[in-house]
This record gives structure tokens, sequence and C-alpha cells, in this order.
């Protein structure tokens, strides 16, 4: 996996024109699903008739945008590598969740495969039927493939695809439609009675439970975001931790996101992305996992740090776990003085692992800091409010810079007027 890993989430749907409320039709939310930006952003423009998505667009930009079909009032969400067969599991569990079945809260009405003609293997297939089923297991009622091929053969995989969807199959031809496509989508809709497709029971494919019982049993849910400037560490722990499944959870569903690597952003995309990432933490962020290696620390690795003191606070310091990256299993008798302090900064907490995680013992060691934390989350409240703070300061900053600039105009003007009365005294 790149190190430049970031998943990103463009919401934009234009203004709509007033209609007495009774006109507007309800909602119809489609997720395109497929493995080519290009194609993606062809489908979706095609459907709303206008240069919606951008064909250049980064393959893991996940966007919602909405407009209007006839009396239809189209929500599309653009997913355009989740077919891809050289992502990783967690990378697709993290899309789907955090952002095709977030962005068409509560549910999607219809899902579209954008799939080829040829060349179609069976590990296409088994990506395919990975990626709906991690939304449901019902999600064949909403589905239907789409192809952009003109061909006069289907290959025997995709018709077994099709034949899956009730056989529902569109061709996008230059001679097609787009009230045609939405004739289909109204189809399945019908046929579901107009509810939406229920993702909760996608669950297992992104959480893992254990019906052990203990002292976090009243936490129904455990919310952890892992944090650092190297994406492929971040996703090993990631997916150490939602695929050891042996260890006692203590009755807990465990919620692992990636936070992107904030120097790499720009000032509005680190307060997108870090705003994202604690909203869809219900009801909050209980454990920052700070991934740091014990050596000493790059350039990035320190800029990251202050980076997410900078956002977040010296709040995030309760909430905060350090995860010191070692070459070998066994932890080195003493820390080196960069590493050190950066421990001492956030709060003192701190867990070494080598190539696996001991996660049983990590989740004992977050255990221990939410009985000290008693409960108490980072959330969204705690996240704006921590802004609030930094904006009240900058005004206030910007207030005694602005009486300081008054008071030395003052002083310029008041030489100023001495100097030209001395002057006039001299020419008496």
């Amino acid at each position: 996996m790149s190190t430049n890993h970031t998943t990103v989430i463009v919401a934009h749907n234009p203004p709509r024109r007033r209609r007495p409320s009774k006109d507007l039709p309800p909602d119809m939310r489609i997720v395109l699903l497929g493995s080519s930006v290009s194609e993606n952003s062809l489908v979706g423009n095609f459907i709303l008739g206008r240069a919606a998505f951008d064909s250049e667009a980064p393959p893991d930009v996940v966007e919602r945008v909405g407009g209007r079909l006839k009396d239809r009032h189209l929500i599309i969400i653009n997913s355009p590598q989740l077919l891809q067969t050289n992502i990783s599991d967690h990378q697709l569990i993290q899309t789907v969740r955090e952002e095709c079945v977030f962005l068409s809260d509560p549910g999607p009405h219809v899902i579209v495969l954008l799939l080829k003609h040829e060349p179609c293997s069976a590990e296409d297939q088994e990506r395919v039927e990975k990626v709906l089923h991690s939304f449901s297991e019902r999600v064949y009622r909403h589905t239907m493939v789409l192809t952009t091929q003109e061909t006069t053969e289907t290959s025997d995989i995709l018709q077994t695809i099709i034949q899956k969807c009730a056989n529902r199959h569109f061709s996008l031809q230059r001679s097609s439609s787009p009230d045609d496509l939405l004739q289909m989508f109204e189809d399945i809709v019908k046929m579901n009675d107009g509810r939406h497709l229920e993702c909760a029971e996608g669950s297992q494919y992104f959480t893992m439970e254990q019906g052990v019982t203990g002292r976090l049993s009243e936490t129904v849910k455990l919310n952890l975001v892992v944090c650092g400037s190297d994406g492929t560490l971040k996703s090993s722990v990631s997916e150490q931790i939602l695929q050891q499944t042996d260890v006692e959870l203590h009755g807990c569903v465990i919620s692992v996101i990636e936070l992107p690597g904030l120097t790499r952003l720009s000032e509005e995309d680190v307060m997108r992305q870090t705003l994202r990432c604690v909203s869809l933490c219900h009801p909050g962020v209980h454990a920052f996992l700070l991934i740091i290696p014990d050596a000493p620390l790059t350039d990035e690795d320190k800029a990251e740090t202050e980076e997410l003191q900078r956002i977040f606070s010296s709040r995030i310091n309760k909430h905060i776990m350090i995860l010191i990256k070692q070459d070998s299993e066994h932890q080195t008798a003493e820390l080196n003085e960069e590493t050190q302090s950066v421990i001492e900064r956030f709060g003192g907490r701190h867990h070494f692992f080598g190539p696996k995680i001991q996660v049983s013992t990590l989740m004992e060691n977050i255990e221990q800091m939410l009985e000290e934390n008693r409960g108490e989350v980072f959330s969204t409240e705690t996240f704006l409010e921590a802004q609030m703070k930094k904006l009240m300061k900058y005004e206030e900053m910007k207030k005694k810079i602005h009486s300081y600039e008054k008071h030395l105009l003052s002083q310029c003007n008041e030489q100023k007027i001495s100097l030209e009365l001395q002057s006039m005294k001299k020419r008496r």
C-alpha cells in the first residue's frame, strides 16, 4: 500500500430551486462502484447530465453529488476504486463503511456495478461479491450491472453476476438516454417497496465482537483512531487489531479509523479530515493511537506530532496512547530523548510493539486509560470547542495587535506634530 494513501470525502450538492414541499420527490441515493475513475465519472456525468465528477480525480476520493433527473432528486456517491483487486481488505472495509455507507445514510436505494465484458476473471467475481457483501447480505435486491463497452457477447462470469442481480443489466451506448437508466432505478426502488438497503448487516466485515464479559462491557463500541506519518504502518497496525479475533475484547465492538498524515494536507483538508474522523466515531474517540519509531524521529514524524497537538489541542493528551515501533519483539532498555519527549508531551502513556502487535496487551493498556478517563471520550463537541478556543485567542491577539498599532500611530502623529511646531518656531 502506498504511504501517501489518504481517503477523502468530497460532498457537494448544487442548490435546489425552491418549490412547495409537497412537490418535492423523495431523494434517491445511488452508489456507483467501479475500478476506473474515468468510467465512474462518465456514468455519473451521464446520469446528472453535467460535468459533476472529475475524470482525473485521485482514485481514493469518494464523491457525493446531488442533482435532478426528470422529477427525481438524485444523490450519487461515486467510489471508483472499490472493485480494484489490488486494494487491501482494510481499505475495502474503510471505504465501504466510512465513505459509501456514511455518505448514503441511512442507506442506498440502488447500487450500480460498473463492470467490463472482458477480461472478467474469477478473481473479479470474488472481489465483486466481497464488496457487495460488505454492505449487506440482501445487497443483490438493490444492485444492477452497468457496462460501457459495446459487445455482442457476455462472458460466463459476468453473466453469473448479472443473474444474481435479478438480470438487471444496462449497456451504456451512444444512443442511451438517462431516462432509460432512471426507469431501471425506479424499478429497483419499486421492487423494494421504496425501502433503502439496510447496511447494518455488513458490520461483521469491518468490526469484531467477542461475547466475553468484563470491565468494558458497558462500552458498546470502542472507537480507535490510528495516527502517524507512515501510512503503510498505520494500515498494518489497523489490520492486525481487526484480524486478531482471538483477543478478548470484553464484549466491545472495535472500530478502527486511520487519520491521514496531516503534514501532507492543506489547512482546509486538515480541518475537514480531522473533523470527519472524530464525527465518524460516535459518541467520540476513546483512544488515539499515535505510531512513532523507537529511533531518531524524522522531520516528518516531528511535524506530525506537532500538527496533532496544534489541531486537537492539549485535550487529546488524556485520550492518546503512543505506539512505539521496534524492529524486534524485545523492548529496548532506554528510549532516545526525542521519543521520550513526545511521550511526555502527550501524557506519558506508551506501548511497544515489534513485527507483530500483542493486541491483548494493547487492549489492557487502553482499558486502563478508559478507567482513568471514567468513560469520557474526545467528541465532536470537544473538537469544536478546541477550535473555538483557538479562534478566540486569535481574535484576542488581533485586537492586541490593532491596539498596539493605534498606539504607535498615535505616538508617531504626536511626534510629527511636535516636529512641525518646532519647525514653525524656528521659521519665526
